[in-house]
């Protein structure tokens, strides 16, 4: 079987999801997403960050929490959502390294004595990363705003961070979840890149990856852009799937007819 990298002159994979995140470009939507997590960071309180699914969501989370001084704040990060009230009281327990406790009482009083004393003893604030947040029922939605509440309602000794998919937003409209939706300091819906930075995105990670010459033509980037709707997940799928095609027709620049054959690509 013929080398990718080998035929287009890279020196590995351009969209490869372990490219180190300062190395990632810096679009609109990210740095959008950066201000918020700086302003909950120097406000503390509830983030709400959504998005459709390989937007960049994680990714601007990984950028920011790598550049946190880890003297101040200590960063937690979990995707396991499916889990019920219970459940996700120990699970917290657990990734603060706290002490198993018999009952849910014990557990929430030990979560919330670690998190206040981290930040008014230690001078270390805890942020808590729940990714995947549109999976959580709205019983450990509640359990997440009880552990907000400290001194009476009148302050936020921690960051918790709630990332999801767009039906997080819909969820927070119910009336149910109108106390825990009054609690959001801040939200974010990351969207997608526009035209000119889903060039821009495809053409800069080609580069990153060793391309010496022009890749994809001006055609082609657009074709990419319409097909991924500028998410860059599809763009970085689709645009591996065009290279492929390129390389077996003994092509070496990817045209948008190439593009165009990977239309029905799932992701």
């Amino acid at each position: 079987m013929k080398d990718l990298l080998a035929w287009f002159g890279l020196k590995r994979f351009p969209f490869d999801k372990n490219i180190k995140s300062a190395k990632v470009m810096d679009t609109e939507p990210l740095k959008e997403c950066l201000a918020r997590l700086e302003y909950i960071k120097r406000r503390g309180g509830i983030l709400l960050l959504t998005g459709d699914p390989g937007v960049g969501k994680t990714l601007a989370l990984r950028k920011y929490a790598q550049g946190l001084n880890q003297n101040l704040f200590k960063t937690l990060y979990t995707p396991l959502s499916t889990l019920s009230r219970s459940d996700l009281l120990y699970h917290l327990n657990r990734m603060l390294g706290l002490p198993p406790r018999l009952s849910k009482s014990a557990i929430y009083t030990q979560i919330q004595q670690t998190l206040l004393e981290s930040r008014d003893q230690l001078g270390k604030t805890l942020m808590i990363i729940i990714d995947e947040a549109h999976l959580l029922q709205t019983g450990p939605l509640e359990e997440l705003r009880l552990l907000t509440n400290f001194k009476m309602d009148s302050y936020d000794p921690f960051i918790l961070v709630l990332v999801g998919q767009s039906d997080l937003r819909r969820i927070m409209e119910f009336a149910v979840m109108e106390p825990f939706n009054q609690r959001i300091a801040i939200r974010y819906h990351m969207p997608g890149l526009d035209p000119k930075e889903s060039r821009h995105y495809v053409v800069h990670h080609l580069k990153l990856a060793g391309a010496q010459e022009t890749i994809l033509d001006d055609a082609a980037l657009n074709a990419v852009h319409e097909l991924s709707f500028g998410i860059p997940r599809k763009i970085g799928a689709i645009t591996e799937q065009a290279l492929t095609y390129a390389m077996f027709d003994q092509k070496h620049t990817v045209s948008a007819e190439m593009v165009l054959k990977v239309k029905n690509l799932d992701g």
